[in-house]
């Protein structure tokens, strides 16, 4: 890869949550360029920044030290929501999941980040009025262009007065894995709970940072990613403005994650939720030992995973499946690159014929990959899409190896 010289990052030298200067180190990836920053040739030159994990020692938010500029990460953006059945089929259930909790029956639904408004369709559906904010144009061209009023904008308190200026307050403010992505945290926090109805609900959903710990979900650390939040660490931010936890449940996005409901007074927390706050508490989360260990384990794991692959790659042709965000920093940090792996096979046509980033390998379609796969050996980078993928991949035809590398420990299907 070659470097650039145009520098896309700065670094943090205290909490963004709490101020606190007090920084442990958990885990330090390298230097990686940013994981969505594909290339469709090997001249264009890459930036890359620091991809270290460290944690609060006052409030507990494990987060990265490198803020890259969130105009390059975010103005153009390659994930799309409907790429995943997966993603399509629970949208259903997490609708009728806030609606459940909703103080209004037909409640004003704005949405966070809303990407390509599959999530959001699924409230229209159920004849509620919607409105998306996502500062990707790409993907929120699209979801206008399919019926979903969608603002172009990166949300923040000013686009929430914007909001309520021309529009009535919402009833439901929902953001679906961003809050992880956000530099300007405060003012994103700010924003909700100036948006938000006196009797509203606020609804966040997270990759829950006890599953990226137990499970070894070390790929899910890459710069979109500023945060790895605990119950702990998430409430402590909302609760600067006046937002508290009530209830909970677990989603199946990004391989675990949580959806935590907040309102703007402190009610009795469910069963649910407090049962999750106790076993948070139980395993330690928010202890720096635990954090550590996970480092030495995720390096450790990295390391097998190399030696499995070259072995593969020695003997036979090793192609791969899922060219994600997450996959770019398990490629990097396991040092595989195109010298071992043949192409990634990827459903997003987003990313077709261009290379994965850092690691120079060639993304092809499924219906081009199907052409290439007899006689060859498949390492799933998409693994917390399991079965869909090895179900998918099994039913046309394919009868290699599958390397699944994780949640916890390599497996080959």
């Amino acid at each position: 890869m070659q470097q650039s010289e145009f520098k896309i990052y700065s670094e943090i030298d205290s909490c963004r949550i709490c101020s606190s200067t007090v920084l442990e180190d958990v885990l330090d990836l390298g230097c990686q360029p940013p994981a969505n920053s594909l290339r469709n040739n090997l001249i264009d030159q890459l930036p890359s920044a620091p991809l270290k994990l460290v944690q609060c020692g006052h409030c507990s938010a494990v987060q990265l030290t490198a803020t890259v500029s969130p105009t390059y990460l975010f103005s153009q953006y390659l994930w799309v929501s409907a790429t995943s059945s997966t993603a399509r089929n629970y949208s259903e259930t997490f609708c009728s999941e806030v609606l459940n909790r909703a103080e209004t029956k037909l409640p004003f639904v704005v949405e966070i980040a809303s990407n390509d408004g599959t999530f959001l369709k699924r409230f229209k559906e159920k004849d509620c009025r919607i409105l998306g904010v996502d500062p990707a144009k790409n993907i929120a061209n699209d979801a206008i262009d399919a019926g979903i009023p969608t603002l172009v904008e990166f949300f923040d308190v000013t686009v929430a007065k914007k909001i309520l200026k021309e529009h009535q307050r919402p009833n439901v403010v929902i953001a679906r894995n961003v809050i992880p992505h956000v530099k300007e945290i405060h003012s994103i926090a700010e924003g909700i709970s100036t948006l938000v109805d006196a009797d509203g609900i606020v609804v966040i959903e997270f990759h829950y940072a006890k599953k990226i710990v137990e499970e070894l979900h070390y790929d899910s650390i890459y710069h979109e990613h500023l945060f790895y939040f605990s119950l702990k660490s998430l409430s402590v931010l909302f609760g600067q403005y006046n937002l508290y936890p009530f209830d909970a449940f677990i989603s199946p996005i990004s391989g675990g994650s949580l959806v935590l409901f907040f309102k703007n007074r402190k009610l009795e927390t469910s069963p649910a939720l407090t049962r999750l706050l106790e076993i948070e508490v139980q395993s330690g989360l928010n202890d720096l030992n635990i954090w550590q260990q996970f480092g030495e384990n995720s390096k450790k794991h990295a390391i097998e995973l190399k030696g499995i692959v070259s072995s593969y790659a020695m003997d036979s042709t090793l192609v791969a499946y899922g060219a994600s965000a997450r996959s770019s920093t398990l490629l990097n940090f396991a040092g595989i690159s195109n010298q071992d792996i043949e192409f990634i096979i990827d459903r997003n046509p987003l990313k077709h014929a261009m290379l994965t980033p850092g690691t120079d390998i060639p993304i092809v379609s499924y219906d081009q990959a199907q052409k290439m796969l007899a006689g060859k050996n498949l390492l799933l980078l998409a693994w917390n899409f399991e079965y869909e993928v090895v179900d998918d991949l099994r039913s046309n035809g394919f009868k290699g190896d599958i390397i699944v590398p994780l949640p916890n420990r390599i497996h080959i299907r």
